[in-house]
């Protein structure tokens, strides 16, 4: 298990997925690691119409591992200082 990554994203949130795909996408890193210690993915600009009443909560959550990018390392834990 490599330990060490070009580029290391902290957060899985919709900013963090889009990012680690983009780079892989352009080929801008082949050595992308994304630390993120949840197991479910919640799209949260969604909220907004839920708290409008337009749109179901339990929609708004897909598995992590769903919406992790192909060829992105996804480190379960947390990070805890820099």
């Amino acid at each position: 298990m490599a330990t060490h990554h070009q580029v290391l994203i902290i957060g899985g949130g919709t900013a963090g997925i889009m990012v680690a795909a983009q780079l892989l996408k352009q080929k801008k890193s082949n050595s992308v690691a994304i630390i993120e210690p949840a197991d479910t993915h919640y799209y949260q600009p969604a909220w907004t119409l839920v708290g409008a009443g337009t749109y179901d909560y339990d929609k708004t959550g897909r598995p992590m591992a769903d919406v992790m990018p192909k060829g992105a390392k996804w480190i379960m834990d947390k990070a805890t200082r820099f």
